[in-house]
């Protein structure tokens, strides 16, 4: 395992990050995904999306989710010494993501503090907004991770 830059001392109350990375969404990827792991109507056939009572052919917020990972990964968690992921809090997926749409990542830490039994690591809640090109949120959600406190590295 490489070093990585960024232990939990570098996570201050409000700080912030943005993905300088994006993911435009197509309808080949809604429907390629829902096939795998979503297979729901809505995102898997356009023209019965377009008449359901949603009246949208829509990504899966399980796949937004997923592409919401991936650019934390690339703005943040890939440049510090992460331990694990502990929770998901108030997850919501305030609209349809729809094809044409181009996801936007930010986050901000909103918590911190030394775990419990093990002061070699501290937790951080960050609360993560996914907008799209048009500035329209589509989920919203808080994520504790567990990250490794710098501590004396001679």
């Amino acid at each position: 395992m490489t070093e990585k830059e960024l232990y939990w001392e570098d996570f201050t109350l409000g700080s912030r990050w943005r993905a300088k990375q994006s993911a435009p969404i197509t309808t080949q990827a809604i429907i390629a995904f829902a096939a795998e792991y979503d297979p729901l109507d809505i995102h898997l056939d356009p023209d019965l999306a377009r008449s359901s009572p949603l009246g949208v052919h829509c990504a899966s917020g399980v796949q937004t989710f997923g592409i919401s990972q991936r650019l934390m990964c690339d703005a943040l968690l890939l440049q510090t010494n992460v331990v694990a992921g502990g929770k998901i809090d108030g997850f919501r997926m305030v609209a349809p993501v729809v094809a044409g749409d181009t996801l936007k990542l930010s986050v901000q830490v909103v918590r911190s503090f030394i775990h419990a039994s093990n002061r070699e690591r501290g937790w951080v809640v960050f609360k993560v907004d996914v907008t799209t090109n048009v500035e329209k949120t589509v989920l919203v959600y808080e994520v504790t991770v567990l990250i490794m406190r710098r501590g004396d590295r001679d």
